[in-house]
């Protein structure tokens, strides 16, 4: 199945926003482990629940859909960064993430030594690449 003009775009999203979402990983996770309790005992009466346990603490994690998509998303692109060859690294570092300027294709290109449609091709595998690692198809 090829990939629409819309899916790749929010895939690159999810390049660009990789940082970000790694912080919102890391903040979810903190929502979720620390949840606002009024008062931990009332009456002075323990509620009975083992508090801060590991294995609390994994199945809350591991019931949040949200936390889990994220999750999944994050720890695939660092997996499939590791695994990029050294030109892929570059287009990665040139057009996802670098946040002072934005690089075009042509700029990326003249870097790499090599046409535009050959750093397009390799966008092209970098993000069926990533669909596939995510389940997007």
């Amino acid at each position: 199945m090829a990939l629409t003009r819309t899916d790749i775009k929010k895939i690159e999203e999810y390049w660009i926003n990789h940082e970000q979402n790694k912080k919102k990983l890391k903040y979810r996770e903190w929502e979720l482990l620390n949840p606002y309790q009024e008062e931990e005992r009332i009456g002075g009466i323990s509620s009975g629940r083992i508090s801060n346990t590991t294995q609390q603490k994994a199945i809350v994690l591991l019931e949040d859909k949200l936390y889990q998509n994220l999750k999944h998303i994050v720890d695939e692109i660092d997996k499939l960064y590791v695994d990029l060859d050294d030109d892929s690294k570059t287009i990665v570092k040139m057009r996802y993430w670098c946040k002072n300027d934005f690089f075009e294709w042509e700029d990326i290109a003249d870097k790499l030594y090599m046409s535009r449609h050959k750093v397009l091709r390799k966008r092209n595998i970098l993000i069926d690449e990533t669909a596939k690692r995510i389940g997007w198809v």
